[in-house]
């Protein structure tokens, strides 16, 4: 069954969180990812002697790449992608990746600007060779301004988008948010942009350059909040009292949306027993807030989403068991249930995009690194011997374990 972007290939050199999530979502929709990576060890690499000892023979310590590959089984941000071990460092590793691009559809990268030209992997370099080539890269700053050159991470892409600051907590401090949703969005706003260019080539014949920043990401996400700016030149802090989400008396909380909407406002009132309050705007007036949230802790979590209707906004705040373990997930297909060949059944957060002719289907595990070196180098004309010295000289890693060499 055709996969929605079953036929593109991207090469992908991206690092970290948001680049992997983007390439993720990709490749569930079929496009062929293949993971440029460092032919130094990964950090679960940690038997450096014995894999040094046993490189001549297999390229890998066996109980090594057995640890890796058992480890990859619940990793689902890696799965249906490929991944190749080139040394970007030495030109004839330059070399492969030049020639790897005459037949690719999407370059995307994560890194400083000045890291692309050092390896050769500049959008000059690459789009010269590849004139319909989509280069894609997703940076802290993104490029062509003063900042490019600084690094890039979800914390300070929070700081200086915005976001910190509208997301203050009760005590009117910046929230430290246990997740990454400004390298999230980033993410999605790349996968978007690719598909977009891919299309716009379809028209004209030409590849483009696509930059996407986290700190533009993270004002991005704060779309609710500029147009209140700019109309009036101010803007709301959270940092106050709210009723959006309220504790119980078990320690658990709801997540109240009806403070907000206001035909919802009054049967949430009547249907916790405090409809003198209908007629109150509780989000503004602290005295409100204050006896919401004490009357609120008479009851479990579970009590309350007993008497209040379903209609109404008002849902319990679930922890993260009760999410994947859910009905809700069990409904939409949330979770996949996978056999693997070493661990056996495992679980893996299953794709969130869902197609009715196109289905995205769970294609291969993650995989190991190198596992896929010397396929592909073979693809774009090299032979054995030519992948022989490659690998001799450092230029490239090649896996040779299989799941049946295990003991």
């Amino acid at each position: 069954m055709t996969l929605p972007l079953e036929g593109y290939r991207m090469i992908d050199v991206t690092r970290l969180v948001p680049g992997p999530t983007a390439t993720w979502m990709l490749a569930d929709m079929g496009m062929d990812v293949l993971k440029v990576e460092d032919v130094a060890d990964r950090s679960a690499y940690r038997n450096q002697a014995a894999a040094r000892e046993s490189r001549e023979r297999i390229g890998i310590d066996p109980k090594v790449a057995e640890e890796e590959f058992r480890s990859n089984a619940w990793d689902h941000m890696h799965r249906n992608k490929r991944s190749i071990a080139i040394n970007l460092q030495k030109p004839e590793g330059q070399a492969v990746l030049h020639r790897l691009i005459e037949e690719t559809d999407v370059f995307f990268g994560s890194f400083r600007l000045p890291v692309y030209k050092r390896l050769g992997a500049d959008y000059e370099t690459l789009s010269a060779i590849n004139p319909r080539l989509i280069y894609a890269t997703l940076s802290g700053w993104g490029f062509g301004n003063s900042y490019s050159h600084w690094p890039g991470n979800e914390r300070n892409s929070q700081g200086y988008s915005g976001f910190t600051a509208m997301t203050t907590g009760q005590d009117a401090e910046p929230a430290d948010m246990l997740f990454t949703p400004v390298d999230s969005y980033s993410a999605a706003l790349a996968v978007i942009s690719i598909q977009a260019a891919l299309m716009a080539r379809e028209r004209t014949g030409k590849g483009q350059q696509v930059d996407i920043a986290l700190v533009e990401g993270g004002t991005a996400i704060l779309n609710g909040a500029a147009p209140g700016y700019f109309r009036e030149q101010s803007y709301r802090h959270r940092g106050w009292p709210s009723i959006g989400n309220l504790r119980c008396k078990d320690g658990k909380y709801i997540s109240n949306a009806a403070a907000y909407q206001n035909h919802f406002w009054a049967p949430f009132c009547d249907a916790v027993g405090l409809p003198e309050m209908r007629e109150t705007r509780p989000d503004r007036d602290a005295d409100s807030i204050r006896k919401v949230r004490e009357h609120m802790l008479t009851r479990t979590r579970d009590e309350w989403m007993a008497l209040i209707p379903e209609e109404i906004a008002v849902v319990p705040v679930l922890e993260l068991n009760e999410v994947l373990e859910g009905r809700y997930a069990g409904e939409r297909g949330m979770v996949w249930e996978l056999d693997h060949p070493l661990e056996g059944k495992v679980r893996q957060l299953a794709t969130p995009f869902h197609f009715s002719d196109t289905p995205v289907q769970f294609r291969h595990f993650a995989p190991l690194l190198g596992e896929h070196t010397g396929e592909v180098l073979r693809g774009i004309g090299y032979d054995n011997a030519g992948i022989e010295r490659l690998e001799a000289d450092g230029v490239v890693r090649v896996n040779h374990w299989e799941p049946h060499t295990a003991a």
